[in-house]
């Protein structure tokens, strides 16, 4: 069967976009790697945005915790306690999420086929080919949504231009009492781990842990055990762990190739300070729907996706870039000004988790404290 539109890859871009497509009534054909539904390593926190992005959802189910705290600290020292009125971030697990995504593309008339790797993509001038290791499917359009390492990336020489962080997580088992003590309470540590950042985020019956860098050379699985015999988490049961590598944004590359468009992590739509990307994931998915929608039925250029990811959000990753260069370098001194002004972190947090922007940041810093330089 030919489709209109196939898309490689499950998570909440690719999900989210068969969603759209097909409730514009076009066939959608969506192909998963992996058994669904399946663990994907994430801090899994759903900022306000994401709400924004899919207001037609009721994600109260998937919701595993509701942070309205947080603490900084530096070497697990020094803490900056920040309350919010509201929640600004909400804890959840990939596999609920990504998994309730699916089911929704499912119900609106999408073909999912998970345990099927793709293995070969050919873009002709009218249609799609791709093989998987069992058959073949034709479409109009393929998006490749198929996370960092995307094989869609590859095979049409999308891939230039990307750079990438790393990040290794656990899944631990705690005590009901440190559970509850850190019930609506993120941890966010920048100074363990030599250019990045570590975290604790509490989940509903669990904590996800972790640490990520953008610098080389670095141990993660021992600074993640620093980090959590530091912070005195020394009691606890490993239930999961994995690595995987986080594709940062701020590099303008080429986003779509002839019949072919990139969509989330395949197209390095990562916050390159937070390694946020469940946000931009459904950003591009959106923007990516509607772009299709306009080649399908006005004619349009695809490339005018491209075009659209450079003017609404590349800007901002390059001033998180800038300021993510002068973060991590300087942290201990910036810590001990964070201390005495931490309007910077409460801003830091209403960008990253809420509807602020970096720009704003950015300009506010340096209005406020000329001397901070970017």
């Amino acid at each position: 069967m030919k489709y209109d539109i196939l898309i490689v890859g499950a998570g909440p871009a690719g999900a989210y976009t068969a969603y759209r497509l097909a409730q514009a009534d076009l066939d959608v054909l969506l192909l998963e790697k992996e058994e669904l539904p399946r663990y994907k390593p994430c801090g899994g926190g759903l900022t306000s945005k994401v709400f924004g992005i899919i207001p037609e959802f009721n994600l109260d189910h998937v919701i595993e915790d509701k942070i309205s705290t947080v603490v900084f600290t530096h070497n697990v020292e020094a803490p900056i306690k920040l309350d919010f009125i509201e929640p600004f971030t909400y804890m959840t697990m990939r596999d609920k999420f990504d998994y309730f995504l699916v089911q929704q593309a499912k119900e609106v008339g999408v073909k999912v086929i998970d345990n099927t790797p793709v293995v070969d993509i050919r873009c002709m001038s009218d249609r799609v080919r791709v093989c998987t290791t069992g058959s073949e499917y034709t479409a109009k359009y393929i998006i490749g949504a198929d996370g960092a390492r995307s094989l869609v990336a590859q095979q049409l020489g999308l891939m230039d231009g990307v750079e990438s962080a790393i990040a290794y997580e656990k899944e631990i088992k705690v005590s009901s009492q440190l559970l509850e003590a850190q019930r609506g309470i993120m941890n966010l540590d920048y100074g363990i781990i030599h250019g990045g950042y570590s975290w604790i985020f509490p989940k509903v019956d669990h904590f996800s842990v972790g640490v990520g860098t953008f610098a080389e050379g670095v141990s993660l699985k021992k600074s993640l055990e620093d980090y959590l015999a530091k912070g005195k988490i020394d009691d606890y049961k490993e239930l999961k762990a994995k690595g995987h590598p986080l594709p940062v944004g701020g590099s303008k590359r080429e986003l779509t190739y002839k019949r072919a468009v990139l969509i989330g992590d395949a197209a390095g739509l990562v916050d390159p300070l937070s390694g946020e990307g469940i946000f931009y994931a459904l950003k591009s998915a959106d923007l990516a729907s509607r772009i299709l929608l306009d080649v399908i039925r006005r004619g349009k250029s695809l490339s005018r996706y491209t075009t659209l990811i450079n003017q609404e959000i590349l800007p901002e990753f390059r001033k998180a870039e800038l300021i993510k260069k002068i973060f991590f370098k300087f942290s201990d001194l910036l810590h001990k000004l964070f201390m005495k002004e931490n309007w910077i972190l409460k801003k830091l947090i209403q960008v990253i988790y809420g509807d602020d922007t970096y720009s704003n940041l950015y300009d506010n810093i340096q209005n406020q404290i000329p001397l901070l330089k970017f």
